[in-house]
């Protein structure tokens, strides 16, 4: 059995991965498939590796940092601009790790659970933007527009 902060952290993932299948919009739905894919993509391809540096899980990190900006120049969505720049911090610990020392490495790590953690609470303040926010409701064909972009 894990430690509490590590079963709040997961019972906050998959509550806040719920929330975004079942009341977000289009955006939401989006980075609920880029969150998905960084949950269960990074443990299968944590192995791959040149010396220190996790350059797939890398790679998973910085499509996620593209489609939060992407969704964030298309989306009226205050919450894409903060989890792009929060993603953004997480995906600069990976670069960073390319000349760090062991104990530096685990403070990289900490930081990024951190920010799992931000995006996390960011999606669940999401999915009230887009019910509550007059500006982020879109009608279906605008959203379908957006998306043809």
């Amino acid at each position: 059995m894990g430690s509490p902060l590590s079963i709040l952290l997961e019972a906050l993932t998959y509550g806040a991965m719920a929330l975004l299948a079942w009341k977000g919009r289009t955006p939401e739905r989006l980075v609920l498939a880029g969150l998905l894919a960084l949950q269960f993509g990074s443990p299968i391809l944590d192995h791959l590796t040149i010396g220190s540096f996790r350059w797939a899980v890398a790679g998973l990190s910085l499509g996620m940092f593209g489609l939060l900006t992407g969704l964030a120049l298309v989306y009226q969505r205050w919450w894409l601009m903060l989890a792009a720049g929060a993603q953004l911090i997480a995906l600069s610990t990976h670069f960073a790790a390319l000349g760090a020392s062991q104990p530096l490495m685990w403070s990289m790590v900490s930081a990024r659970m951190v920010v799992w953690f931000e995006l996390l609470l960011l999606a669940i303040f999401g999915v009230w933007e887009a019910n509550a926010a007059p500006y982020a409701r879109t009608r279906p064909s605008q959203e379908r527009r957006a998306l043809s972009l």
